[in-house]
């Protein structure tokens, strides 16, 4: 059965490689924005900090570096997350 995410993401995403803050349950770092579209992103974060988040989780992204220069916080859908990146859905 195909999901509602794998149909959005056949979209074009962009690839970016800038720094980005992923927020997950009180506790926040800085990771690298892979790509992103429309419907999500594909963020590359330590493994340290990852190896606690799993798919269904709902976290927040700042899209730079300093989330005090961009301070809008996106709340996030965890979609899958492997050794190396997290997979993101914004909200619809």
């Amino acid at each position: 059965m195909t999901s509602l995410y794998d149909i959005k993401r056949q979209g074009w995403r962009i690839e970016c490689g800038d720094k980005c803050v992923l927020k997950h349950h009180g506790k926040s770092t800085e990771c690298v924005l892979v790509d992103i579209s429309i419907s999500g992103a594909l963020v590359s974060c330590a493994e340290d900090f990852s190896e606690d988040i799993h798919p269904g989780d709902v976290c927040g992204i700042h899209l730079c570096g300093d989330s005090q220069v961009c301070p809008s916080e996106i709340e996030c859908r965890v979609v899958r997350r492997d050794s190396a990146c997290i997979g993101l859905q914004f909200p619809l």
